[in-house]
């Protein structure tokens, strides 16, 4: 099987938009291939008057304010740089090597203490790879370094350093080089921690190499889960990054190990479940780095109805039971998501705000509530008639939804959830939308791909104006970017759709394949062409620069495609 959506020259178009566009932004392409939905020629999926890329909501990578485990340090835990896992001569844990008591469902077998440099961080690595914290330990530091950053960037981009000496705007500070594949080039300044006072709240100092990085948590170490363990698990199934939470007596697995197929072990309702890859499906309402979403309703008036212009419903009549089932679990879920979504956007409206956004970026983000709102209803359709019974939303909490973020903070929450993940997930409702056989569910992703384009774009545009406006920022995106390019899990060997493809469900190797040729041909060309547009006008590591007079469009379209060379 292959992929019907064509992705080979997006980073080229892409950054010919941007070089072509008088305003700071980037309109992102998409042509599809041959449909197997039976619809004349190649289908496009893009927003009306353009070709732009949509994207299903979106998920965001990582944490709202937190960082993935190797993401901003670059490095995950005991992987280099003189750290070594479960090594002599260093400093155990003591007796919280390892298990709780017998009332742990997940006891820690085969305990390593986790040293960084020899020296004790208080974690324990426990067989299958999840870890605990056992205590609260200051995590060993090995910045400043004597070693210079090798990794020039020719662009000049903003935010760049030569040293560890250059990174002062903030504690912890480090020059790094941007990892992994189709990463950016250069070297930037990235942030980090020692204790868990140089977090935010809601995250604790995970120890790593040259320093720590803050991830998200809801204990701070074992002596808060009573007889049971502070123990890790994945922060967005599909996406990657690390949080902790307590152990339950209702936790269901400890590690991917413990789960079945691909899915992983992640965080729902306060214990740790097997959870779906959902990476790509809603712009994901974050709190404290954990997907937040209503539970469902028995209700009918998140049904999308049957207006004239929706069509008919989905047909069943050649599904089994079991098959309906399944696909109503999975449009509800893709529903909840979207309905969470509408808050996320909301979030950002506000955040925009406290930022002093131009109004067009705030115009947008309030269009997006409602594009957002309408998609939910959609899914909802969908959902109760493969169920056979009304489903909707049930009140969705908010508490602690709205707490303090930063300039950088905020741009790392759209980095994630649009830049990558709505651009990704956008790919993947255009693809679901060629394999759809039923009109129904065909009509749904061509509407939310269609929608959801203009979101994946709102990210670029606001990733653009918060660098021009702080320079400093420019290795935020690096970092996320970076971090996703050496995440991004290989496609592996092609496979079959599956039963359900007609239906909207793609294949675990399709998302797969589709999330690895969206990173590197799509939102990394897009990124550096943001940087370099950004290096231009703003210069490097410029506090805040005055915006200069306007450039002509032969001027950007210049320096855009000798960067594109370069590159």
């Amino acid at each position: 099987m292959r992929l019907l959506v064509s992705i080979d020259s997006w980073g080229a178009r892409l950054l010919s938009v941007l070089a072509l566009a008088p305003a700071v932004g980037c309109d992102i392409n998409v042509t599809s291939g041959e449909s197997s939905s039976g619809s004349t020629g190649g289908t496009s999926v893009g927003s009306t008057g353009g070709t732009s890329v949509g994207s299903t909501g979106g998920t965001s990578v990582g944490s709202t304010g937190g960082t993935s485990v190797g993401s901003t340090g670059g490095t995950s835990v005991g992987s280099t740089g003189g750290t070594s896992v479960g090594s002599t001569g260093g400093t155990s844990v003591g007796s919280a090597g390892g298990s709780s008591s017998g009332d742990a469902p997940f006891p820690c077998d085969d305990p390593e203490p986790i040293l960084v440099a020899g020296q004790n961080t208080g974690y324990v690595r426990c067989a299958g790879g999840w870890m605990h914290r056992a205590e609260v330990v200051t995590c060993p530091s090995a910045i400043p370094r004597a070693t210079a950053c090798q990794d020039k960037d020719p662009s000049g981009a903003p935010g760049g350093c030569s040293t560890d000496a250059d990174c002062t705007d903030q504690p912890n500070g480090y020059c790094k080089s941007a990892e992994g594949g189709e990463a950016l080039p250069g070297c930037f300044c990235a942030y980090g921690c020692t204790t868990d006072a140089d977090c935010g709240e809601g995250q604790i100092c995970l120890c790593g190499d040259p320093v720590g990085q803050c991830v998200p948590a809801s204990c701070e170490s074992d002596q808060d889960c009573g007889s049971l363990l502070c123990s890790s698990h994945v922060l967005l199934p599909g996406c990657g990054g690390t949080g902790f939470a307590c152990q339950t007596p209702s936790d269901e697995c400890a590690s991917d190990e413990d789960c079945a197929g691909d899915m992983q072990c992640s965080l729902e309702a306060g214990m740790h479940a097997c959870s779906e890859q959902i990476c790509a499906i809603g712009r994901p309402f974050l709190v404290d780095g954990v997907v937040r979403t209503a539970a469902p309703a028995a209700r009918d008036d998140w049904r999308a109805g049957a207006a004239a212009d929706r069509g008919a419903p989905p047909r069943l009549d050649a599904l089994s039971a079991g098959q309906r089932a399944a696909l109503a679990e999975h449009w509800t879920r893709a529903a909840l998501l979207e309905h969470a979504s509408i808050a996320a956007f909301a979030r950002f409206a506000l955040q925009l705000l406290s930022l002093g956004a131009p109004p067009g970026l705030v115009a947008a983000t309030q269009a997006a509530m409602g594009d957002e709102a309408e998609h939910a209803r959609l899914c909802f359709e969908l959902a109760s008639a493969f169920g056979g019974r009304d489903v909707g939303p049930g009140p969705l909490a908010i508490d602690g939804a709205l707490g303090g973020a930063d300039a950088r903070e905020i741009l790392v929450t759209a980095v994630r959830e649009g830049c990558i993940g709505e651009t990704i997930a956008a790919i993947e409702a255009a693809e679901a939308a060629l394999h759809a056989t039923d009109p129904a569910v065909r009509r749904a992703l061509e509407k939310i791909a269609e929608d959801e384009s203009r979101h994946a774009e709102l990210a670029f545009r606001f990733a653009a104006w918060a660098i021009e406006r702080d320079p400093a920022l420019a290795d935020a995106l690096v970092d996320e970017v970076a971090a996703s390019a050496a995440g991004a899990p290989a496609a592996g060997e092609a496979e079959d759709g599956g039963p359900l493809l007609g239906f909207g469900v793609l294949s675990p190797w399709q998302r797969r394949a589709i999330r690895e040729r969206a990173l590197s041909q799509v939102v990394t060309p897009c990124a550096r062409a943001l940087l370099a547009r950004a290096s231009h006008r703003g210069g490097r590591r410029a506090p805040r620069p005055p915006a200069g007079p306007r450039r002509e469009e032969g001027d950007q379209r210049e320096e855009i495609e000798s960067f594109a060379t370069k590159s």
